[in-house]
């Protein structure tokens, strides 16, 4: 029986599993990946598992993340991946602050040290390292690795990750850009590098990782120069459900008026207008929903409402791009991905036109096609062709080689992974 990787991703109702082979060139290979959903609520909680291109969805009580990957190795034994077999377990967390820029094997130190980001990333932390110690109770001398969010972006520059705050909110408070999706960025970067035959040191793009969670990366000779995302996930562009950019001046304004509306504590209604900046903002706020499917569709309909939260929506994501590649020497590409990057054909037409001074020429035919990577218009910057790609975004494929190279081959993360070659 082949030694398998298991890579984990921890939500505070959810586990999504990915369960990898090892071949013997030291390559993966996914067999079987699910979620669990709705963990602790009795009544709706779900099984979900793909496996040889048959999918299955079951209720099933689901009281803690423990009970959650008790059901997974279940499935795993079912369909004859035996538990034993695995040799190493990848987790994502969300924020490993400035203290790591790359994937580590996890010992006390790291979880102290993932516990100690916690008031940075309150809402991903805990249930990240929720998800690793009832990994360690389950599967105990298995070696487990974190492949941090955070990690990709952890080589930019002051210019682009300080704010302009007191010194001691910097140094005390740990107030600076972060930047995530890191896993995503690094993925597509060098899967674009690959298809345009450029090595990766010398690379350059763009990449729009567009989905309920959005973020925009400047990456310059291999490396996250610039990313959208700040201190938290909330900065940016406009999201399924977060607000992205504001005045943060609007955070007290509001939150002295529902305070006054509502006969509220200021403190409590300041929670409240921050959890909506969260969960309530965003397309969900000024289009009705958090689905962009829907709002294209009613948009192609005629839609006039539609059509103008199209624009906004496109114009933020168009001028974060513009702004990173006039800030670039060279841009080789501009990489689409994630649910609506790799989905919403119209949003990526959106975005290109409304970048007026780069005469990007979209093939029609080809930026409907998906599912692939395949380039979808070519523009121009300082004299060269900028390509732009649709590319299929794989974060599970990198957790699995540097949970792999970390946790069982005893090495560095790659340098060079597999999917470059």
């Amino acid at each position: 029986m082949k030694k398998s990787i298991l890579s984990l991703n921890c939500g505070s109702s959810s586990l999504k599993y990915n369960l990898f082979i090892l071949n013997e060139d030291n390559t993966v290979e996914p067999v079987i990946n699910g979620v669990a959903e709705e963990i602790g609520n009795k009544i709706r909680s779900t099984m979900k598992f793909e496996f040889d291109g048959k999918k299955k969805k079951y209720e099933i009580v689901l009281e803690d993340h423990e009970s959650a990957l008790k059901e997974m190795f279940k499935i795993f034994e079912t369909h004859n991946m035996k538990t034993e077999n695995i040799v190493a377990i990848g987790h994502r967390v969300v924020h490993g602050g400035s203290i790591y820029k790359k994937s580590v094997l996890i010992d006390d130190e790291v979880i102290k040290n993932i516990e100690s980001l916690s008031p940075v990333a309150p809402l991903h932390n805990p249930v990240n390292l929720s998800g690793i110690l009832v990994a360690k109770k389950l599967l105990p001398g298995i070696p487990n690795i974190a492949v941090f969010d955070t990690a990709f972006h952890g080589d930019i520059e002051e210019e682009a990750f300080r704010y302009a705050i007191p010194d001691n909110w910097y140094k005390d408070y740990m107030v600076r850009r972060y930047g995530f999706h890191g896993t995503s960025h690094l993925y597509v970067s060098k899967r674009g590098a690959k298809i345009l035959n450029i090595p990766y040191s010398q690379f350059n793009c763009i990449t729009a990782h567009l989905g309920n969670g959005s973020s925009i990366a400047k990456i310059n000779n291999g490396k996250s120069c610039d990313t959208s995302m700040g201190f938290t996930p909330l900065e940016g562009v406009i999201m399924g459900t977060r607000s992205g950019d504001l005045d943060p001046a609007i955070i007290g304004h509001v939150a002295k008026n529902i305070a006054k509306d509502q006969n509220m504590d200021l403190g409590d209604a300041y929670e409240k207008v921050m959890t909506m900046l969260n969960k309530e903002c965003g397309l969900k706020a000024i289009g009705g929903t958090n689905l962009m499917q829907d709002i294209r569709a009613k948009a192609l309909e005629g839609d006039a409402f539609s059509e103008s939260i199209v624009d906004i929506y496109t114009y933020r994501i168009a001028k974060y791009i513009g702004t990173y590649m006039a800030t670039s020497k060279k841009c080789d590409a501009i990489i689409f991905t994630a649910g609506v990057g790799e989905n919403e054909w119209y949003i990526r037409q959106k975005v290109l036109e409304k970048l007026k001074g780069f005469n990007f020429i979209v093939d029609n035919e080809k930026n409907k096609i998906r599912g692939e990577e395949i380039q979808i218009a070519t523009g121009e910057f300082n004299n060269k062709p900028v390509k732009v790609f649709v590319l299929p975004t794989d974060e599970e494929i990198v957790i699995a080689y540097d949970a792999l190279n970390l946790g069982y081959l005893e090495c560095e993360p790659p340098k060079v992974y597999p999917f470059e070659v």
